[in-house]
């Protein structure tokens, strides 16, 4: 029967709740993966999975045997655009019936955003397929605290990052991925944009104050210069279009308006938001 759920994007912050969700599921599911490693990884979990990457066609085509219904995610790649339309033809071609796409929250205001500008080009080529579909935005995920700053946090008790006192709606990944189950799931949801965010806007201070207890200490927030923070991407050695769209972007947050929370994603799982304070308290003791 094909009702099979093919998930691409199966390993990262939210891929993995996603798949977690999944096999704590009863649908028909898969997991695309592109190297070995990610294969002995689904292996060990008991997750099905297939052999196949974005670009290598004759592949997909192959995974896409039977499926149903589609979850896109891929990283950010100079070339993201093309692969995401790619896969988008061949499901057409393959009789999938619905693609589940994440996109991202800029992807609203995208011109001189390169790595959003493909969002709004992709999301854009999906509408006008005929596929259904539904396509997640996600704001700011609260998981880039912990992997960008746990250590700054626990040795020094300080983290610092280019933002100054704006706010901004920070979303858990792991609502991100109940967000997307549902839309994988049923037909509710299909033929729209939701925009998906925490409860709140919120500032770097808020989530220092966030992190302070349960680590027990007191952590401050110390705002960068948009100069130290481009330096810092650079030096890590963050691609160049990465770089671009990011230090754009967060010039435009530091110098704007507060951006607004929406109530998206209670609509789509029927629960509120993860705030930032039970984030820190999951999070903070396994940094």
């Amino acid at each position: 029967m094909k009702n099979q759920i093919l998930i691409i994007g199966g390993t990262g912050n939210i891929g993995t709740p996603l798949v977690d969700l999944l096999k704590d599921g009863d649908q028909s599911y898969r997991v695309m993966v592109r190297n070995e490693e990610n294969e002995t990884k689904m292996a060990a979990a008991g997750v099905p999975f297939v052999r196949a990457e974005l670009g290598d066609w004759p592949s997909v085509e192959a995974a896409l045997e039977n499926v149903d219904t589609v979850f896109l995610l891929s990283a950010p790649s100079p070339v993201m655009s093309d692969l995401h339309k790619g896969l988008i033809d061949r499901a057409k071609s393959a009789d999938v019936h619905k693609i589940v796409r994440l996109s991202a929250e800029p992807a609203n205001y995208s011109k001189g955003l390169p790595m959003y500008e493909q969002h709004s080009e992709v999301d854009d080529y999906l509408v006008a397929s005929g596929l259904d579909y539904v396509i997640l935005r996600p704001h700011y995920f609260m998981q880039n605290i912990p992997q960008m700053h746990a250590t700054f946090m626990k040795d020094q008790g300080m983290f610092a990052q280019y933002m100054g006192d704006s706010r901004i709606p920070m979303v858990d990944a792991r609502d991100i991925a109940k967000a997307a189950l549902a839309g994988l799931t049923s037909d509710a949801f299909n033929g729209k944009i939701h925009v998906i965010t925490g409860p709140q806007p919120i500032s770097f201070d808020d989530v220092a104050k966030a992190f302070s207890k349960p680590l027990g200490k007191e952590i401050s927030y110390v705002n960068l210069s948009y100069e130290d923070q481009k330096a810092g991407l650079e030096a890590y050695g963050t691609p160049e279009m990465v770089v671009q769209t990011v230090m754009t972007l967060f010039k435009r947050w530091s110098e704007g308006e507060d951006q607004p929370a929406t109530s998206d994603y209670e609509k789509i799982t029927g629960e509120k938001a993860t705030d930032i304070e039970k984030f820190a308290a999951d999070f903070a003791p396994v940094m």
